[in-house]
């Protein structure tokens, strides 16, 4: 700084650093440049207390600060660990039914391997016997096989085997064998991929800026004076309310509020995501195991947030016969007008070309929801799903409004109609809730069918008693039922019945008892008719090989983790702060259905172990993929501590300051006063080197008895 008279120069340097510009965005030419030259900007130098003081106006600060949208979350102790174990699962779902005359029984069986290649391979099947006075029939189908290999820092899924089509919103999926290769998104559950309101404004002084959604704290930044622009990105949903807090260092406080708009069919600005599926159509699924179409077949989906209100979308399909593109658009010019979307597709096969093209509009806020839309298909317009012989509708109408009525319920009514050949079909459907107190519901539901010209009426109320029994009665015409049921607690099990019977025309009786525990979940019914009684039992769990053990659980779709105690039994374990159970006598617990892909805590109570126990850590954090298993180690060991006093072939103490080690172990203790060594956690049986000024020698530390914890030695010859 440099100051002659009233007059004060600054570096350029300085300036930019300060975020200071003149009107025009450039400041005037020079290393050294005077205050008085920049409009906006005035100067006050206190030579006595070496201060300057600049008052600047938002046109003289060219500073444009983005805040990025950063959720406060708790930082872990120790960071997520992904120890993938290697292992065989066998899930199984198994059905008997006996009736008189009829026997039935089917299992659904799937074999899933991970850990010790990437990805994960799986195979699933369906074997099934009929028996009646005439004959048995017996068939095992294969249903799925297919290797599998996410990559949840891209969000990438790839499948070799058989698969699903992803396709858009306007095609219809279809199984396949092949590659399938797409975005997805799944495997990142934080990320929201919905556009991003913003919210820009300007600071005079430095501030904070603070991000509530519904209520909760998002996020918390720092601004200096400018100008700046929040992303508020919305939650999961999208559907919300947003409150920015702006607090200068004053404490002066300025509250915005905005809403926020669910859109989960749109991106964000320049986010993608596309699919592609390149293989031959399966045919007769569940009933031929190996019955693909001769010819092969490409379905390939993109879609691309040009901005935060527009996402465009592409598709096409290609068969031999089939050859049919498509294009689309949703876009969400206001939230006030809600998101319209539009789509046009042109086919050409062996009969002629074709086309379809539908156009929609939905709209949601302040406790209302609307959507309504329409699609029209040439009876000629193809795609691969009509190849295997499944004709699609002509034409697809349906409307539909709820709103929420505060203390009165919620309301909904609906309208669908659709054409297909030789067949009309339409239906008004208009329902209402309302839960009271104590968590007693019902439910109203009016079901008009304007083709058969039939209505029906459906009254349903629910009373629950505490938090796993619950009595219903359902009216429906001259039909009534009812049902009592008692539901086990899904992460302690327990046992369960189901009880109910049903007057009118069909009348029957029912009694279902079930067991849920780690090991999976089992049934026993019966049933009776006015003109039968039948029995079922029912089954379902897995048999995971882990680390040369066989271990029974519940089936799992999520993530598996097996946690460890060290062989110390019965230690709580809990899930996101939830008793999930206790390690057994060997100290293992298998831990099913935790998210994928999700970051999971996982913790221990290590408050009634004995003290002899060390616990390093009482909590992990994981984040296993579907399909595969992650060791969750607490590194807990028995504590051992070893008094001795070492004295020679005399009987006189080794001298203090004698350097004491255990064979094979670098690590070096000194001798206390009079001969005394304390050691932490020694392996036992040892033999201790002893190190003194004049000579080496050598002792031997006793075998540790079980359940010790302390051991008081005495002397110990050192020779």
């Amino acid at each position: 700084m440099q100051v002659a008279g009233t007059e004060i120069w600054l570096k350029q340097q300085d300036l930019h650093t300060l975020g200071i510009s003149a009107v025009r965005g450039k400041l005037p030419q020079g290393e050294w440049v005077k205050l008085s030259d920049i409009p906006g900007i005035s100067a006050r130098y206190d030579a006595l207390n070496q201060q300057l003081s600049l008052s600047a106006s938002m046109t003289a600060l060219s500073r444009r600060q983005y805040l990025a949208w950063q959720p406060q979350v708790s930082q872990p102790d120790t960071p997520a660990t992904n120890t993938l174990l290697g292992n065989l699962t066998l899930g199984y779902s198994l059905n008997a039914t006996h009736a008189t005359g009829y026997q039935y029984a089917s299992a659904q069986t799937s074999l899933a391997s991970s850990g010790w290649l990437p990805g994960t391979m799986s195979s699933s099947f369906n074997s099934r016997v009929a028996e009646n006075p005439q004959d048995t029939q017996a068939s095992t189908t294969r249903l799925m096989t297919a290797w599998q290999f996410d990559d949840s820092q891209h969000q990438i899924s790839l499948v070799l085997g058989d698969a699903i089509t992803s396709g858009v919103t306007w095609s219809r999926q279809v199984r396949f064998g092949g590659i399938h290769l797409a975005r997805n998104f799944q495997l990142a559950p934080q990320l929201n991929t919905s556009p991003r309101a913003e919210y820009s404004s300007t600071a005079v002084l430095p501030s904070t800026v603070d991000l509530y959604i519904d209520g909760l704290k998002q996020s918390s930044q720092q601004v200096v004076p400018g100008q700046y622009i929040l992303a508020t990105q919305p939650t999961f949903t999208g559907n919300g309310q947003a409150d920015i807090v702006i607090t200068d260092i004053n404490g002066q406080r300025k509250v915005v509020s905005l809403d926020l708009y669910g859109a989960p069919q749109m991106l964000a600005a320049g986010l993608s995501s596309g699919t592609l599926d390149v293989g031959w159509m399966r045919q007769n699924y569940s009933l031929n195991s190996n019955d693909y179409s001769p010819y092969p077949m490409l379905d390939a989906g993109w879609r691309y947030g040009a901005n935060n209100t527009l996402t465009l979308a592409l598709h096409t399909e290609q068969q031999r016969t089939v050859h049919n593109a498509g294009v689309g658009a949703y876009w969400l010019p206001s939230p006030w007008v809600g998101v319209l979307s539009a789509h046009v597709a042109v086919s050409h096969s062996s009969a002629a070309p074709g086309k379809q093209w539908g156009v929609g509009w939905q709209w949601n806020g302040q406790g209302y929801a609307f959507s309504a839309s329409t699609t029209l298909r040439d009876n000629t317009f193809a795609d691969i799903a009509s190849a295997s012989g499944v004709v699609a509708a002509r034409r697809s109408d349906a409307a539909w409004a709820s709103t929420q009525l505060g203390p009165l319920g919620q309301l909904g009514v609906g309208w669908v109609r659709q054409y297909a050949t030789g067949s009309n079909e339409q239906y008004l459907n208009a329902s209402w809730s309302k839960t009271f107190a104590h968590g007693v519901n019902t439910n109203i539901t009016w079901t008009r069918d304007i083709a058969g010209r039939d209505s029906q009426i459906n009254l349903t109320l629910a009373i629950p008693f505490g938090f796993h029994d619950q009595l219903s009665a359902q009216s429906t015409g001259s039909s009534q039922q009812w049902r009592y049921r008692h539901q086990a607690d899904n992460d302690q099990g327990g046992w369960s019945w189901d009880a109910g019977q049903s007057n009118g025309s069909q009348k029957y009786h029912y009694a279902d008892v079930g067991n849920l525990n780690r090991y999976g979940e089992w049934h026993l019914g019966i049933n009776k008719t006015q003109t039968e009684t039948s029995g079922w039992l029912t089954g379902e769990g897995s048999l995971t090989l882990l680390r040369g053990h066989i271990y029974p659980m519940r089936q799992s779709h999520q993530g598996v983790a097996l946690v460890s105690s060290n062989s110390i039994p019965s230690v709580p374990v809990y899930q996101e702060n939830r008793l999930v159970g206790k390690t057994d006598d060997k100290g293992w617990l298998l831990l099913t259905e935790l998210p994928g892909y999700h970051t999971s805590k996982i913790t221990i109570d290590p408050l009634n172990l004995p003290a002899s126990v060390m616990t390093p850590v009482t909590e992990r954090y994981v984040s296993p993929g579907t399909g595969q298993v992650v060791l969750v180690d607490f590194d807990m060991k028995e504590a051992l501590s070893v008094m001795a006093r070492l004295v020679n072939t005399h009987g006189d103490p080794l001298p203090m300051g004698s350097q004491v080690r255990l064979r094979g172990n670098s690590t070096t203790k000194s001798v206390a006063r009079d001969g005394m060594i304390w050691l932490e956690n020694p392996t036992l049986p040892a033999e201790l080197e002893v190190t003194t000024s004049q000579h080496l020698c050598h002792a031997r530390l006793p075998a540790r008895l079980a359940g010790q914890s302390y051991l008081q030695l005495g002397n110990i010859l050192c020779q």
